[in-house]
């Protein structure tokens, strides 16, 4: 059940209130539940729960401001006229003054601008705004309208037209039926039949919502379920209609008889469709087979348009179910993101920056860095925010399997083409991620014989099973990993110029978890969790202090240790070896020293100023007094040297073997 929040200035009007709720509910049924908000009533920061929040009129959304956390689910309320007042209303004489009466005047406004927008502008309608109504200022108007507040028309007035309580518009009522998923038959129903009650002045809303709900309905029935992809066009090929089948074939979003089918298909396939005369024909789309049955729709003896059927042959169907089943099951998936990657550093930033980017292509990436650096959880985050982010993606550590095995994982085999071969053959990893993206991590490590067949195939972009002569077309994106120096393997030639050049076509450096000390703490929370608050200061200044070789993996069996243990290795805490250390830690001294050191050149340094502005940058607060403070520490202490004008601050080699130690 849903929650409905409608919202209200104060309680004045209790009865219209009252009407409101009953409208909604009438409506909904039991689906809803209709709570009243009053704005008067409200505490200064109390939130308001629901899950949609209904307002009169728009001035209320912001005063809201303190009280909503979603404002996506803000609906504002539109009101709508009885059809059977409109004809008393329509036959008053033209340029007829016509006073307008509501409980306030947004209210007065809203219902006078419903009648112009539906049309009657025979009348002159005047709002009624009752500190204007003093020496005789409506005096010469005869006639009102109000909507059941007859007790607030004055007096002078001789006719008076009651519309009765404006009822909710049924444009609010899909806007909520929409957002909330609450399209049942019944909801439908009532909303068809509130139509046939009130007056709008959004007719093509109307008859938008009809047409398409009465056309899912008839049709769902009979085709939108078929397992054969359904389309019909026009004599042009405009699209008039497609199932879900279809749909999903052509990756079709939304019906719009005004597309034309050329528009989701490749140029190749439209050309065959289009060509065909009124008969079947074998067609491939999207890399599977299909046969199109296409047949005109005549109206006498012209052309008006075209039904096209497309059915999947039933192998290849129950081939890609069950392909798709053992990828899953083989866990040939990539299951991080971005979002998984924990950081604040400037390094990282620009890496996953950089890294999002190369993402959107299909060149082949490589990905440099230490052990332990995260190099599979980059590959991942960049296959799953590529195009390719719903195809597979198959990892493999090519220094964990000799170069017999790697060759036959790889490329796959024929049944009985070598001992120990599977009767019936084996299919390769990159036939598994052909259309997605392949990982190849420690790639520093493959032999020369298979690097010449790794050239071939990303040059030719087919594989040959081993024991086969038949050659296989690829569309696999590469990503290849290595903790070596590529460029210095090729000089001591243990590695091929000619495939280096081939996979460092968009090359990415992970910074070792040492480089970017700003993330330590990051990660060091994320993975010790609850036993964060536990860690004490001297802990912390161990750990920042410590170079961390392992990297990222290391910080994470470390805090595992500490988890099981309630200390860290021993190794980690005979770092901190003199009290000087815990500076770091607790004046953000670390990270002064190594922005002055980044900002220090031959003839210039960094002021105090920018420097305070860096550190904010960072995240870090700090006044500009410990600023000052920390920048004379370092000064005693010859890190640094302080110099006039716009030398500024300079690291000196000192400081610089000082930062080396952590």
């Amino acid at each position: 059940m849903k929650t409905i929040s409608m919202i209200y200035n104060n309680r004045e009007n209790w009865p219209v209130i009252e009407y409101l709720k009953s409208n909604l509910e009438s409506i909904f049924e039991k689906y809803v539940q209709v709570n009243n908000v009053f704005l008067n009533e409200l505490k200064e920061h109390e939130i308001i729960e629901g899950d949609i929040y209904l307002v009169l009129f728009e001035q209320m959304i912001y005063p809201l401001k303190k009280h909503i956390k979603n404002f996506n689910n803000v609906v504002v309320m539109t009101r709508g006229i009885s059809r059977k007042y409109i004809n008393e209303i329509r036959n008053i004489p033209n340029n007829t003054d016509v006073l307008v009466v509501n409980d306030s005047y947004e209210s007065t406004i809203q219902t006078t601008n419903t009648f112009y927008e539906l049309g009657i502008s025979h009348i002159n309608f005047i709002p009624y705004e009752e500190k204007l109504d003093v020496n005789n200022y409506y005096s010469d108007i005869k006639i009102a309208i109000t909507p059941d507040e007859t007790n607030m028309v004055p007096k002078f007035i001789k006719t008076i037209i009651n519309i009765g309580y404006r009822e909710i518009g049924y444009d609010t009522f899909i806007k909520i039926m929409q957002k909330q998923q609450l399209s049942y038959k019944s909801v439908n129903r009532n909303i068809i039949k509130h139509m046939d009650d009130i007056v709008e002045p959004n007719a093509t809303f109307k008859s938008n919502y009809l047409n398409s709900y009465l056309k899912s309905e008839m049709l769902n029935k009979i085709i939108f379920n078929s397992y054969e992809g359904i389309l019909l066009t026009d004599s042009d090929y405009n699209l008039v209609y497609s199932n879900e089948k279809l749909n999903k074939t052509f990756n079709i979003e939304d019906n719009n008889s005004e597309k034309n089918i050329k528009s989701f298909m490749d140029i190749e396939v439209f050309k065959k469709i289009t060509d065909m005369e009124s008969k079947s024909k074998f067609i491939k789309i999207h890399d599977e087979n299909y046969t199109v049955e296409k047949n005109n729709v005549m109206l006498m003896d012209q052309i008006v348009g075209y039904s096209i059927i497309l059915r999947n042959e039933k192998d290849i169907r129950e081939l890609e179910i069950s392909l798709k089943n053992h990828l899953m099951k083989k866990g040939l998936f990539a299951k991080y993101t971005f979002e998984n990657i924990i950081y604040k550093s400037n390094k990282m930033l620009q890496l996953i920056k950089l890294s999002k980017k190369a993402a959107l292509t299909d060149y082949t990436i490589s990905i440099q860095g230490e052990s332990g650096t995260g190099k599979e959880l980059l590959a991942q985050s960049i296959h799953n925010f590529s195009n390719r982010k719903d195809m597979p993606f198959v990892a493999v550590n090519c220094a964990a399997l000799p170069e017999t095995l790697l060759e036959s994982e790889l490329f796959g085999y024929e049944g009985g083409s070598f001992t120990g071969a599977r009767k019936n053959g084996k299919v390769g990893l990159f036939e598994q991620a052909n259309t997605g993206t392949l990982f190849l991590d420690e790639i520093g490590d493959i032999s020369s014989n298979f690097q010449s067949q790794l050239l071939r195939v990303i040059q030719e972009k087919q594989i040959m099973r081993i024991g086969s002569d038949r050659l296989i077309n690829i569309d696999v994106r590469i990503i290849v990993a290595t903790n070596k120096n590529l460029e210095e393997e090729v000089q001591k030639k243990n590695f091929r110029s000619d495939l280096f050049y081939r996979l460092n076509v968009i090359p990415i450096e992970i910074p070792a978890l040492r480089e970017r000390k700003e993330d330590i703490f990051l990660l060091l929370e994320n993975f010790s969790g609850e036993t964060y608050s536990n860690i004490t200061d001297e802990e912390k200044s161990a750990i920042l202090s410590y170079n961390w070789p392992g990297n990222v993996r290391e910080l994470e069996s470390a805090t595992n240790y500490y988890k099981t243990l309630d200390e860290f290795p021993n190794y980690i805490i005979n770092k901190l070896t003199n009290n000087s250390k815990k500076y770091i830690l607790y004046d953000n001294t670390y990270y002064i020293l190594e922005i002055i050191k980044d900002n220090t050149d031959r003839f210039h340094g960094i002021g105090r100023t920018q420097l305070t502005y860096l550190l904010k940058e960072k995240g870090i607060k700090i006044s500009d007094s410990k600023v000052r403070s920390i920048i004379e520490w370092l000064n005693t202490k010859g890190y640094i040297e302080t110099r006039k004008g716009r030398s500024g601050n300079r690291i000196t080699q000192q400081g610089i073997d000082y930062l080396d130690k952590f």
